[in-house]
């Protein structure tokens, strides 16, 4: 028997087998079996899922700190301050100061050619009728007087200072503007904070000496008046 009839043989036995089983109905699983499976494939897919792999993600840029990066962050940084923390000044003819949001913090420009404890004493006299002394002080560097007028509740206040270690006098300014004026020959300032209901106002100048000041329920002339009329009642030995 050659081989080409031996191979014939064989593949008509194979066809002929397989026809057997070529009408042979679909089998059907049982519902237990189909519940087992899916139990299985849900363990497999749960046990899966803790060792993938997903797409790695994208890695920050690294900042080098080279010296131009770093020059700029502090020119950064130092306008955000100046931004941020930058203070007004105010300058006149007697008086620099920097201004707040609600007050001005003033500091005298000549400091020279005055006595550095009080020699001559000054006062007001020109105090209008109603006012009698409220309260008195007193050192070698500084005084005070106030007055009171019990009927209308308004009060005067005047103070001299010597110009050497004379720190500083705030003003509030968060509802006027300092206004400079002349008093005597010298300069000064004047500040008016009335409403429609209260009349206040102020005034301080440096009489080439001392720092003088008036403060009080008073118009403006009428402080103004008051401040010409200071004069020299007492000299200290």
């Amino acid at each position: 028997m050659t081989e080409s009839v031996l191979k014939s043989i064989l593949e008509e036995y194979a066809e002929r087998e397989w026809a057997r089983y070529a009408d042979v109905p679909e089998h059907v699983f049982s519902q237990k079996h189909n519940r087992s499976m899916k139990r299985i494939f849900r363990l497999y897919e749960k046990n899966t899922r803790k060792f993938r792999t997903y797409p790695a993600s994208r890695p920050m840029p690294k900042i080098k700190f080279t010296r131009k990066n770093i020059m700029l962050i502090m020119l950064i940084v130092f306008l955000a301050v100046l931004a941020g923390c930058a203070a007004k000044y105010f300058i006149s003819q007697s008086f620099r100061g920097e201004v707040y949001s609600d007050n001005t913090e003033l500091f005298p420009i000549n400091l020279e050619n005055g006595p550095t404890i009080i020699e001559e004493k000054y006062f007001v006299p020109e105090i209008p009728d109603g006012f009698e002394v409220y309260d008195t002080k007193s050192t070698p560097f500084s005084t005070y007087i106030s007055y009171i007028n019990k009927q209308t509740g308004q009060t005067i206040s005047f103070s001299q200072h010597v110009k050497e270690g004379f720190d500083s006098i705030h003003f509030n300014t968060e509802k006027g503007e300092l206004v400079e004026v002349e008093i005597n020959g010298h300069y000064g300032l004047f500040l008016d904070v009335s409403d429609e209901e209260n009349i206040s106002s102020g005034v301080i100048w440096d009489n080439g000496d001392y720092i003088l000041e008036i403060q009080g329920n008073l118009y403006k002339n009428e402080l103004m008046n008051l401040a010409k009329s200071a004069e020299i009642y007492q000299k200290t030995e």
